[in-house]
């Protein structure tokens, strides 16, 4: 019969090749990395959460989400996260789940997130990268404010042309969109043109001004920032067998109407 202390040390042996088992993100890598919540607002409404990098003692904001706590590597495969992740945080909240986490890559510290709502038909986390950690700087993408999303967006081709507008009063935003047959004649005649055209008016339309997530009477769609302009992209709304994307004119798109 086995005795007291040979129990024991097998169940100290179990429980160390467990842990083993199940160990954590690579502790081999070059950096110290956590990722740390920090609830802004305490509004029931629309609450917000600041989340921060803190690198080799550097720490800097990176995202605002609306509910937001750390997720333990045992629950990575859950959220699609790849186990050699550093660190993660998410949450969910109304309908909608926010996930946020740091990755070493190619000798940097990559960060992730993925915005997921249960309405979405697609399935999965679809991860995209908002910024990176490298020789001591942070390098990320710059969040949108709600005031830059103002004004007009188009997408012009010879199968068919749309024109979106966005106008914003205090926290409400209204949104309309044009169509209309072929191309889009030249920005500086866009006013004439919607002043011609009926406006489909997209109300309500709702913003998340957390991850800039819409909904409306379209569907699903957000806005994001791309390299020296912002686009509005609908996701239940296709053209031409894709999510239907405009990009937002410019001041400097602009040139006088040629006499």
């Amino acid at each position: 019969m086995m005795s007291c202390k040979t129990k024991l040390l097998t169940a100290v042996l179990f429980s160390l090749l467990a842990s083993a088992c199940i160990s954590g993100p690579d502790e081999g890598s070059h950096y110290q990395v956590k990722l740390e919540c920090q609830p802004i607002s305490q509004d029931e409404s629309l609450p917000q959460s600041a989340v921060y990098a803190i690198v080799n003692q550097s720490k800097v904001k990176i995202a605002t989400v609306s509910t937001c706590d750390s997720i333990a590597f045992g629950d990575y495969a859950t959220y699609q996260i790849p186990d050699s992740a550093l660190a993660a945080v998410g949450g969910w909240w109304a309908g909608a789940g926010d996930y946020i986490y740091a990755i070493e890559e190619g000798g940097r510290l990559a960060f992730y997130r993925a915005y997921i709502d249960e309405m979405q038909e697609q399935g999965g986390y679809a991860y995209e990268n908002i910024g990176t950690y490298e020789n001591g700087h942070f390098n990320l993408q710059l969040p949108l404010r709600p005031e830059e999303l103002a004004g007009t967006y188009t997408q012009s081709h010879e199968e068919g042309s749309h024109i979106l507008f966005i106008g914003l009063k205090e926290d409400t935003v209204k949104a309309e969109l044009f169509k209309m047959d072929g191309i889009l004649p030249p920005i500086n005649q866009l006013n004439l043109l919607m002043a011609a055209l009926e406006p489909q008016p997209l109300d309500p339309f709702d913003l998340n001004i957390n991850n800039m997530h819409f909904r409306c009477p379209l569907g699903e769609g957000e806005f994001a920032r791309t390299d020296g302009s912002i686009v509005a992209i609908f996701r239940d709304e296709h053209f031409k067998g894709r999510p239907l994307r405009l990009e937002k004119i410019l001041s400097e798109d602009y040139s006088p109407p040629v006499e």
